[in-house]
């Protein structure tokens, strides 16, 4: 996976979790894909997973989990798990210290992966790429149907092949299996090319900002994890093993409760009035804000959602979708938090 720490002062990422079926198959390289279901970037086409954009020096670089699979031998499968054995573990993921609002964006987009995504920002060593990395260890095995290239959907004609439509309407009966997603690098391209246009934020549904601990004591106790994790990657990994299953539990739990999540009609009409009164263009910002805050409520069990969910979201749902103006000196996540109160009071 490409790091996501740069050189510069800030490097950019973006993680977009697809509605789709991710395959556990794919380590190809491939170009950037902005769309959570299906997109097209010079003239390649993904239909679903993880895409991270990252500024690495002179180079970006897009990692993604992409959802196109590769026929590999039972030999070839073998020599793999072998290889994949011999890895070095990931960093458990309830192990990272602060950055909880980059932490929660991510776990948002796994309980709903039709936010459409989260674009990650900040200091170099504020372990973006180590939080992304860790994220797959919590991603659910998906639904396929066997031997489709595109691991198509069996339950959603929207994100099936072409192929397997066809099938369908012929009343043939379709195999399905279970299958794990697997972290991609891919290439991206020159920070030359400058800052993202404002068509193109619109795309990710969420925003996190990652910032550098200050905290002395915090900083000592990311040093010593950090350090314990690098002495005995599996004794380590093994600490987190309640904590890492209780979360997948909940994760679990929530993607199966988020269909029966209400939110009331009043605050559907206040969210799209602190749209409104934000500039904010196209309804997107409405949509992925709504979704957002229900996720948020399926992730703490409640059937629901509240003002402090909407509260929670709602700046990384808006910041990056404001008009920018140069002599504005205020954060652009801090005026959708004013509006917020101004309008939920």
């Amino acid at each position: 996976m490409a790091s996501l720490l740069g050189t510069s002062s800030s490097a950019a990422a973006a993680a977009i979790l697809a509605s789709t079926p991710f395959s556990s198959r794919s380590s190809k390289s491939a170009v950037l894909s902005l769309f959570p279901s299906s997109g097209h970037s010079q003239g390649r086409k993904f239909y679903g997973g993880i895409r991270l954009p990252v500024k690495k020096g002179r180079s970006q670089f897009h990692v993604a989990i992409s959802n196109v699979a590769t026929e590999i031998s039972p030999a070839q499968e073998q020599a793999q798990k072998l290889a994949e054995d011999s890895q070095r573990p990931v960093y458990p993921f309830p192990a990272i210290v602060g950055q909880d609002e980059m932490k929660l964006c991510l776990l948002l987009n796994v309980i709903d992966p039709k936010i459409g995504g989260v674009m990650i920002m900040g200091d170099r060593g504020t372990g973006k790429s180590t939080t992304v990395r860790s994220l797959v260890d919590l991603l659910p095995e998906i639904k396929v149907i066997s031997g489709d290239p595109f691991n198509s959907d069996p339950e959603d004609q929207e994100v099936m092949s072409a192929e397997v439509r066809d099938k369908l309407r012929k009343g043939e009966q379709l195999p399905v299996s279970l299958t794990k997603i697997n972290m991609v690098d891919l290439p991206l391209g020159n920070p030359e090319e400058g800052e993202l246009r404002p068509q193109l934020l619109d795309r990710f549904g969420m925003h996190a900002q990652v910032g550098t601990v200050r905290d002395a004591e915090l900083r000592v106790k990311i040093v010593e994890e950090r350090g314990r994790f690098d002495k005995n990657p599996k004794e380590f990994r093994e600490s987190y093993k309640g904590e890492q299953e209780k979360l997948q539990s909940q994760i679990t739990s929530a993607r199966s409760g988020l269909s029966s999540v209400t939110i009331d009609h009043d605050l559907r009409v206040k969210i799209s009035k602190v749209c409104a009164e934000l500039n904010v263009d196209g309804l997107r910002g409405d949509i992925v804000t709504n979704r957002a805050a229900k996720a948020l409520a399926a992730l703490k069990g409640r059937d629901k959602v509240t003002p402090e969910d909407i509260a929670t979201v709602i700046p990384n749902c808006l910041r990056h979708r404001l008009r920018k103006d140069p002599l504005e000196s205020i954060d652009s996540g801090l005026l959708v938090v004013e509006k917020f109160y101004e309008v939920f009071g």
